[in-house]
């Protein structure tokens, strides 16, 4: 222990040092200036020989020694007066015997060589023996004015015997210096080969960890495991993926270690082992397919598409061959399409041919149609599941400087496997088109497999991609079919030229049977289409029957009676994209209604009118209505007269000719006799009413009047009506 640290501490300031870091000066007993920061003890001043100011500007403390000085920063006051306090003190009470003890023992007592260098040793003693020089002196000093010579011929002799030992050790450590000038170097030499031993140890681990896994224990042996027992797979599946591993780290291994003849030896053993292990497989694999394809061919029954779970197991070891051999992969990727591709040809053939037999049959056009696409669509998804997985065709393929997408792998190698699918499926629904709503049956189920009910692609098989080729087909069918029904409309018009009376076209009783047919057939599914067809039927409709012409039938009968019919089945329908058609069509009857009746009926008491729209010029002439009686043309005997010529017999006598005349013009599957009779009888009880209303305001009080009132007018239709 050293001296230092069994003195006590007299007063403690705490100061601000270089850095702004805090610090404590300490005055010990000893008569000693200690610097602490924190615990640690950092540097000490004989306050003998060292000189202390706490005086200085800026609130600073200061010790100089040995011309060096070191400054603190204390803004307390107070604090640096009790340090310099403190200081004088220690100083004053500590004789000049402890004091020269306590720097000797400070000095001597260094027994352990601390630096790794000898001549910094050497240096660091001198300044020592130069403080101790200085020490001697002050003792001298001190005892002369103090203790007189005997004293300080003590502390001469204390003094000498120290130096004496001072110099006895500074001389050892001198030979020591020139005598070890090599023990440095040989011993950093040890240190390096140490260093140098660990790190090839860690390399040489490093390298074993990488190219000595231990499922490459047996390197030669690997292409004898036993590929069709369970262990042998995972004995392979953990050889390969050990390969797989070591050889692509060689990528990112340094080059200095690559240099290695070891390490390229090794590489070598193992791309060979690699392409010996890849070839196993490969053969083994091969092998398989070709035997459960000669099963699935002579196989009469069993459960579909057996080989997925015979070939299940394989599935590790077919995806560790692609990134073992690339071209070995493709080569058994093209076996099993090629084997494979031809039964399932042979099955989409018969399951196609079996539909078409059904469809001859008086059936439901989409029960057989259904049942051969769900077939094909359960059998396409299980493939490209099996081939997804086997294969790994979901990892995207790097060939040269091309990347090969997963999803076009997986397109590519369904249209190998199917590449008659499509073909096949649209020779049935040109089978399926020979049914008048055969195409739009199609079309319905085809748009919820491919599209569902929401009306959005459920996933990206490549089943819906062939299903939707096939649906693009059934819509184009379906489109075929509605430009047939429309050329046929002139036909149609031509056709009912032929006949009697017009009636109802064909084309109108045929819209209706359409409509209730697409409504069973896409119920609860898209409309889009089916809206899109009803609004080019219905306009190609009234277009035609707007364009139609009849011998023997009024145009107006003839629009009238179809665009009845036509209204009630699109107000049947309630198809919200109809109903501006419907209010159109209802328009267009009600007009053509109104022209047949005006245009039929006419004016049964013609003269009666003629001669009440002279009164009607007269009086918008300017004439008084009670005054137009008194002119000649227009007199009362002139009025009674032409009322004579209408007796009540006659005009009902009309009427019946009249009837016999709609009748005539009006087909009886239309119906709309009674209703057009009912217009003729309004429009009869209109003029009626004009012309007495007429005969009431112009010749007032002369007892003139129409030959028929109003009962007996509606009488006379009721009895004709009646009648017939």
């Amino acid at each position: 222990m050293k001296l230092e640290e069994c003195a006590t501490v007299v007063c403690n300031t705490v100061v601000t040092g270089s850095g702004g870091r805090a610090q404590r000066l300490a005055v010990e007993s000893s008569g000693t200036l200690a610097l602490y920061e924190g615990s640690v003890r950092l540097r000490s001043w004989p306050l003998h020989i060292a000189r202390l100011r706490s005086d200085l500007p800026n609130c600073e403390i200061s010790i100089e020694m040995g011309g060096e000085t070191v400054k603190w920063a204390c803004p307390d006051e107070t604090s640096r007066a009790h340090l310099n306090r403190a200081a004088v003190a220690a100083t004053s009470s500590t004789s000049n015997n402890s004091l020269s003890e306590t720097e000797l023992a400070s000095l001597l007592e260094d027994a352990e060589i601390e630096e790794g260098d000898a001549e910094r040793r050497v240096k660091r003693l001198a300044e020592k023996l130069a403080r101790l020089d200085a020490l001697n002196v002050g003792g001298m000093l001190a005892a002369a004015t103090e203790g007189g010579g005997a004293r300080l011929a003590a502390r001469l002799e204390e003094g000498s015997a120290l130096g004496a030992s001072l110099s006895a050790r500074a001389g050892r450590l001198e030979a020591l210096a020139r005598a070890g000038g090599g023990a440095l170097p040989a011993r950093w030499a040890g240190g390096r080969a140490d260093d140098g031993a660990r790190a090839l140890r860690a390399e040489l681990a490093h390298v074993a960890a990488w190219l000595d896994a231990p499922a490459l224990a047996d390197l030669d042996r690997l292409p004898e495991i036993p590929l069709a027992t369970a262990e042998g797979r995972a004995r392979a599946s953990a050889a390969a993926d050990a390969l797989i591993d070591a050889l692509e780290a060689e990528r990112t291994a340094p080059a200095a270690r690559l240099r290695l003849a070891a390490v390229r030896e090794r590489l070598r053993r193992l791309r060979r082992a690699r392409e010996q292990l890849a070839a196993a497989v490969a053969r083994h694999l091969n092998n398989a397919l070709i035997h459960l394809a000669n099963e699935a061919q002579t196989a009469s029954g069993g459960p579909p598409r057996r080989h997925h779970a015979e070939l299940a197991p394989y599935a590790p070891l077919a995806r560790r061959l692609r990134e073992m051999d690339e071209r070995a992969h493709e080569a058994l990727l093209r076996v099993y399409v090629s084997t494979w591709s031809k039964l399932y040809e042979r099955e989409t053939a018969a399951a196609c041919a079996v539909a078409r037999e059904r469809l001859d049959r008086p059936d439901r056009v989409d029960a057989p149609l259904a049942d051969v696409l769900t077939a094909v669509e359960t059998l396409c998804d299980a493939e490209q599941d099996f081939c997804t997985r086997f294969f790994a065709l979901d990892v995207d393929r790097k060939d040269g400087g091309e990347c090969e997408k997963s999803e076009a792998a997986v397109r590519r190698t369904m249209c190998e496997l199917f590449p008659a699918l499509e073909q096949q499926l649209l020779g049935l629904l040109a089978h399926v088109e020979r049914d008048p709503f055969g195409a739009m049956r199609a079309l319905a189920w085809l748009g919820r497999r491919v599209l569902g009910d929401g009306g959005e692609a459920a996933d990206g098989r490549w089943s819906r991609q062939v299903l939707a080729a096939v649906a693009v087909a059934a819509k184009r069918a379906a489109d075929r079919a509605l430009a047939e029904r429309l050329a046929a409309m002139p036909d149609a018009v031509k056709q009912a030229a032929k006949k009697p009376k017009c009636g109802i076209f064909g084309f109108i009783s045929e819209l209706e049977e359409v409509s209730g047919e697409c409504e069973r057939i896409f119920a609860g599914g898209r409309r889009a289409e089916l809206d899109r067809w009803y609004c080019a039927l219905v306009s190609g409709a009234m277009a035609a029957v707007e364009a139609a012409e009849h011998p023997r039938t009024p145009r107006d009968v003839v629009q009238l009676e179809n665009f009845h019919r036509l209204h009630a089945a699109l107000s049947a329908l309630r198809v919200p994209a109809l109903e501006p058609l419907r209010r159109e069509a209802k328009r267009r009857y009600a007009d053509a209604l109104r022209r047949y009746v005006t245009l039929s009926f006419g004016r049964p008491l013609d003269k009666v009118a003629a001669f009440f729209e002279g009164v009607a010029e007269a009086v918008a002439a300017g004439a008084r209505e009670d005054e137009v009686c008194f002119r000649a043309a227009f007199g009362k005997h002139e009025l009674r007269r032409l009322l004579a010529l209408y007796p009540p017999h006659e005009v009902r006598r009309s009427l019946h000719r009249l009837y016999r005349s709609v009748e005539k013009h009006l087909s009886e599957e239309a119906g709309l006799l009674q209703v057009v009779w009912r217009a003729m009888q309004e429009e009869f009880l209109a003029q009626h009413v004009a012309l007495q209303t007429r005969i009431a305001a112009c010749y007032p009080g002369a007892g003139l009047a129409l030959p028929l009132d109003t009962a007996d007018i509606l009488s006379a239709f009721s009895d004709i009506a009646r009648d017939h």
